[in-house]
């Protein structure tokens, strides 16, 4: 049950619903490719690798997929639909002449004319008179590059991966990414998919520059879907309202969205099993307690109009192009793109997964890792057949160790269960946004967590490229860029600091001088005297070793006069007894002796050493 929120939450981000789009991609489809994609790699993970875990859709990649891929809200784009406008027109498909100059509507085809209308400077969709879409300011947009060529990329990209995996590349090519660029790009997918849980809650929403997003105390959205600060919408933090003609499309409803963080962490806290299913479920429920309205009606609401129904295949089986074109180019970034993710995002999540289950070796390997990519490279390229992106190895197995599995016959019954899914698409297909935000934000942490402890933050040169690595990802909303940011800081870093090919830049001119430089120096401040900077001098570290044996051996000698405990005031103070170190060389061998017959032998300041202990009272 862990890991079947997939179910939920991939169907609205490949739909291009999370966005408040539509990139032409059916919710009903992608629950179907997502659960029997899943099922498949996950079958072959149990059987093949005999691991307990599950392969499904991998998020971040399906992130990336569609909005720098497909890249939606383009004008008259591949599979155009109305974005806004009136509750009958938004979403509904839309079509564009050649020359961009004619819209015509083909959402009522029970008509026998097609209606049209003329496209307005501003993309919006003029109709003529009598047709559904009359006097509609709806915009018509869809995507850049057609779901179709990119799903042939994803396949592609299977085939590829499977290749490396064959032919054992892949643990060659692995060596060369250092752990601490996975470390970090797993990190950087942990705080970017926490981010995207924040905007569908919603707590942040767009703002105007130069603040770019805010605290949803007020939302100030368009229909371009940027903050405008001359616009008062009316709707507050404390709003409750379904948006279905303006951003975010969906509900908005920033109380309900923390309320169901809050229940779902609680939940993980006390370890309940499928603690995001039930935080997705109730979420979803009380969403319908307040907007009791079926999707599609007047006015629209969340609830479906059915739980069950038959699987079936309406747009994306199959539907591969190859026919690239004038997007080749961009296809082809693509295509490299989703082998990088695809074999770096398996690679962090293996380590992450062997880190959690204590099966790590020391080079950062797992046994018959090999079988396990296969498991993945396979999902990938059936997912790429049915219509959904890449997939990899999920980080919530994790749980099915802890709940006692420990072998691939732990797979093969969520491969199973995943196979019966199918017949409950239409609820799967439903989850408004406001359900998923909660957990993507606690799964964020969740990879976060198992990460982050494994980069060397007190080490600059590793510490800086993880960092550069995690914040572009989260600021650029692309993983791509962040992995690239990365590898490149990590490289130039080691390159000046002669760490990227020690045997041989250890030869080089300015080693010495550069190990001299960096030394490490400690800044810390110890506010009892020892280790701070005044204890590099040497007479000043005899000093501190000859005051702790003095007092102590003062103490013991009162002690055993049978005086009374000696107070605070009675103690010599560290400035009364240095008044007589200035008359003693620094490497003077005299003895400092201490009246006391029961004390150790007189010792010099020379055999003394920073760190000794006083003896105990």
């Amino acid at each position: 049950m862990v890991s079947a929120y997939i179910l939920f939450l991939n169907p609205l981000i490949l739909s291009g619903a999370s966005g408040g789009t539509n990139t032409g991609m059916p919710k009903e489809d992608v629950v179907l490719a997502t659960a029997i994609s899943t099922g498949v790699a996950t079958l072959a993970m149990g059987l093949v690798a005999n691991y307990p875990w599950v392969v499904s859709v991998q998020l971040g990649t399906n992130v990336f997929f569609v909005y720098s891929i497909l890249q939606p809200y383009q004008q008259c784009g591949a599979h155009s639909h109305f974005q806004d406008g009136t509750a009958v027109c938004a979403g509904e498909p839309c079509t564009c002449n050649a020359d961009g100059s004619v819209i015509q509507s083909g959402w009522w085809p029970a008509m026998d004319f097609i209606p049209f209308g003329v496209l307005r400077p501003d993309g919006s969709f003029d109709t003529s008179a009598g047709t559904p879409c009359a006097g509609t300011s709806a915009l018509c947009t869809g995507t850049i590059i057609p779901f179709e060529e990119a799903l042939a990329a994803t396949f592609l990209e299977g085939l590829v991966f499977l290749a490396i995996c064959f032919t054992g590349m892949r643990s060659r090519i692995l060596r060369l990414f250092p752990k601490t660029v996975l470390m970090a790009g797993a990190c950087g997918i942990g705080v970017f998919i926490a981010f995207v849980g924040m905007r569908n809650i919603p707590v942040l929403v767009p703002a105007p520059f130069p603040n770019l997003t805010k605290l949803a105390s007020a939302l100030n959205i368009g229909s371009d879907g940027y903050g405008n600060a001359t616009l008062h919408t009316g709707i507050e933090w404390n709003s409750c309202v379904y948006q279905s003609e303006l951003p975010p499309y969906d509900i908005f409803c920033p109380w309900l969205g923390i309320g169901g963080l809050v229940f779902t962490g609680i939940l993980l806290l006390w370890n309940i099993n499928g603690a995001f299913i039930f935080g997705i479920f109730f979420t979803m429920f009380l969403s319908w307690i307040i907007f009791p309205h079926y999707q599609g009606g007047d006015p629209p609401g969340p609830i479906p109009t059915k739980g069950v129904a038959a699987p079936k295949f309406t747009t994306t089986a199959g539907a591969l192009s190859f026919d690239w074109g004038p997007h080749t180019g961009k296809l082809v970034e693509a295509f490299i793109t989703f082998l990088y993710l695809d074999f770096i995002g398996s690679s962090i999540t293996f380590v992450s997964m062997g880190q959690m289950c204590g099966i790590l070796d020391d080079q950062g390997s797992i046994p018959h890792s090999n079988k396990a990519f296969i498991s993945d490279g396979l999902g990938t390229t059936i997912g790429g057949l049915l219509g959904t992106s890449a997939l990899t190895t999920f980080v919530e197995s994790a749980s099915a160790v802890r709940e006692g599995g420990r072998t691939g016959l732990t797979a093969v019954i969520c491969a199973v269960l995943f196979f019966l899914s199918v017949f409950f698409w239409p609820i799967f297909s439903s989850i408004p946004n406001i359900a998923t935000g909660p957990v993507l934000i606690l799964i964020g942490v969740l990879i976060f967590m198992s990460s982050v402890q494994e980069i060397p933050w007190q080490d600059i040169t590793e510490a800086g490229p993880a960092f550069i690595t995690i914040i572009v990802m989260a600021t650029t909303n692309n993983i791509a860029y962040g992995c690239i940011a990365g590898i490149i800081a990590y490289v130039i870093v080691k390159f000046v600091t002669y760490g990227l090919f020690p045997k041989y830049q250890e030869k080089w001119w300015g080693y010495n001088q550069y190990k001299k430089w960096s030394a490490v120096r400690c800044m810390h401040i110890n506010m009892d005297g020892e280790g701070g900077a005044h204890s590099k001098f040497p007479g000043m570290q005899r000093a501190n070793a000859w005051l702790n044996r003095t007092q102590s051996g003062f103490s013991q000698r009162m002690r055993r006069k049978n005086s009374n405990a000696p107070t605070a005031d009675s103690l010599p103070t560290a400035e009364s007894l240095a008044v007589s170190l200035p008359s003693q060389s620094a490497h003077s061998t005299t003895p400092f002796k201490v009246d006391d017959s029961a004390h150790d032998p007189d010792v010099s300041l020379a055999d003394l050493k920073l760190g000794d202990e006083a003896p105990k009272m």
